[in-house]
């Protein structure tokens, strides 16, 4: 699969907004829900919607992913002990596209886990610092580049750069 970054698409937000509502009324009020990732802090990137759906115990997680595909998720590689990854095209209609652009992801992690800590602690540091967030975002097109637009590649370069940045919202707190 191949990535593209893109400057930011304020309908962004609005799609949050509306998935929200959409995912309260599957999941009920039993779960945190909190848009994380670029289009939370209002950069550019895949265009993608991250949302992060918080339980209270491993337990639940399982639960909320049956919840998350009757609702038409799907779940997806990403997948580990602390976080169960799940996606949503935004044009589920069987047509293969390579960008991702437009879909929802939704991390399902353990409130006050490492994971889902470190997902606001990121949102957080960027809002309030938009020189840092205007840097990841440049440097989000250079680790597309640096890797010929490969997904996997990009993933790679990209989640070092986060490390550092995760660090750095730690150090600041």
């Amino acid at each position: 699969m191949s990535v593209s970054i893109k400057g930011y698409h304020k309908e962004l937000k609005e799609r949050f907004e509306a998935e929200e509502e959409r995912l309260r009324k599957v999941l009920g009020d039993d779960v945190v829900i909190e848009h994380v990732g670029s289009s939370a802090v209002g950069i550019g990137g895949k265009n993608i919607v991250d949302i992060l759906v918080g339980v209270k115990t491993t337990e639940d997680m399982v639960p909320v992913r049956d919840l998350l595909t009757s609702a038409g998720y799907r779940e997806g590689h990403d997948t580990h002990p602390e976080r169960i990854f799940m996606a949503l095209r935004a044009n589920d209609d069987g047509t293969d596209r390579e960008t991702g652009e437009g879909d929802y992801h939704v991390h399902i992690v353990v409130n006050e886990s490492e994971e889902c800590m470190n997902m606001i602690r990121l949102r957080d540091f960027l809002r309030a610092n938009p020189e840092e967030a205007k840097k990841y975002f440049e440097m989000k097109s250079v680790f597309a580049k640096e890797a010929g637009y490969d997904r996997k590649t990009y993933k790679a370069l990209k989640s070092k750069y986060v490390s550092k940045l995760i660090k750095k919202a730690k150090d600041s707190l």
